[in-house]
């Protein structure tokens, strides 16, 4: 396969837009990240979409085509991918994809979702169409509800108690502080953590992601493309792996409710592509949409050993200056959760890390960074692994 190099981004803030279309907010995002790495539209061979829900929030589908008329791409290939809230990971798969088998030269990979101006009920509903319908959606199921299904039995089985997942959400809003594309630029500490409401026990407030809106922009290329702009003094990096692995759709048929298979199974698959362990790893994106999903995550990738993520959420570990610092940008819960575009918005944190871009957020000596998005429970993990060049 030919190699893959990240070679630009650019994102939207995440937040509210009222008076936005899907379209204005994609085609911004994919104009930021041209402008980023100085290539015109004309030099894209395909453009790849990662949506969720915009055929039941918006009425509109072929989001790719949509985004194709603002970035003056009409006449070449786009495809939207829909895999619930890691349609950006698949995309971003799809545009890997097209790069490596030598299809295309470079391509866009652009995640999107609108979420705020539907009612929190449609909203809702619309996003429980990524459990089973016929044993969990159509049995009053939420995503809320199943997580806190599973975190309950996570802290049960290790015998844990809520407090030693606080530092996770901690951790992720005071990250978000110095990031300009955040949701929420504002510390919590535990005090606040420990008295905010409960929302679905053992769930709290800050245990779970807000309703927002958002776009997120990469330029994928290959070695030619890239060396190109790295001697005009352009960074880039390179996707050193990209794996997918899937688990069953509904909670009841998972063998083991403490452990996420599908993220167990794309990261020894990334590792054995990469020729790396977890050791070599700098930082690390998760999909902690949910707290427990941060810790679950954590034990997947081979991190810390199962049922011992509670024990390593301090500061010294997963904090800027920690051993594997994690959530680097705010991550889900407090950069946001634009469904179809998170994907799209981790990869590209972690392009910044690797580039020294990442200002404020910067993580020191970052060489290697690993992704994880996941759809849904984790039905199915997409997991990247990033390398500065």
């Amino acid at each position: 396969m030919s190699k893959v190099f990240i070679v630009g981004c650019g994102m939207i803030p995440v937040g509210k837009y009222p008076d936005e279309s899907l379209g204005s907010l994609g085609g911004r995002s994919i104009a930021k990240a041209l402008s980023h790495c100085g290539l015109e539209a004309q030099q894209i061979g395909a453009l790849y979409a990662g949506n969720m829900m915009s055929g039941q929030l918006c009425k509109q589908q072929l989001v790719s085509a949509l985004l194709a008329q603002q970035c003056n791409l009409v006449g070449k290939e786009n495809i939207t991918a829909e895999s619930a809230c890691a349609s950006g990971a698949a995309a971003l798969r799809l545009g890997f994809m097209s790069i490596a088998s030598g299809c295309h030269d470079a391509v866009i990979v652009c995640g999107v979702e609108k979420m705020t101006h539907s009612s929190r009920h449609d909203t809702t509903q619309a996003l429980a169409t990524a459990s089973d319908h016929e044993t969990e959606g159509s049995q009053g199921e939420t995503f809320l509800t199943l997580n806190a299904r599973l975190m309950k039995h996570y802290l049960d089985c290790f015998e844990l108690s809520h407090d030693h997942l606080a530092d996770f959400s901690i951790n992720a809003h005071r990250n978000a502080c110095t990031n300009p594309n955040a949701l929420f630029r504002k510390s919590i500490c535990k005090t606040t953590y420990d008295q905010s409401k409960d929302i679905a026990f053992p769930i709290k407030l800050y245990d779970a992601p807000a309703i927002c809106d958002g776009a997120a922009t990469i330029i994928l290329a290959n070695e030619s493309v890239a060396r190109s702009l790295r001697a005009s003094g352009h960074s880039v990096a390179y996707i050193r792996a990209s794996a997918v692995a899937s688990d069953n759709l509904a909670l009841a048929n998972r063998r083991d409710h403490t452990r996420l298979r599908s993220a167990e199974d794309s990261a020894r698959l990334a590792y054995k592509q990469a020729g790396i362990t977890p050791k070599h790893v700098d930082f690390f994106e998760p999909h902690d949409a949910y707290t427990i999903m941060t810790a679950l995550s954590l034990e997947a990738a081979g991190f810390v050993e199962r049922g011992a993520s509670g024990y390593n959420a301090t500061d010294e570990h997963i904090g800027l200056r920690g051993e594997l610092p994690i959530c680097t940008f705010g991550g889900l819960k407090a950069r946001g959760h634009p469904v179809g575009a998170t994907g799209v918005y981790q990869m590209a944190e972690a392009y910044l890390q690797l580039c020294d871009e990442a200002n404020e957020n910067q993580v020191e000596d970052a060489h290697i960074g690993m992704i994880q998005n996941f759809s849904g429970t984790a039905t199915v993990a997409f997991t990247n692994i990033i390398e500065r060049i």
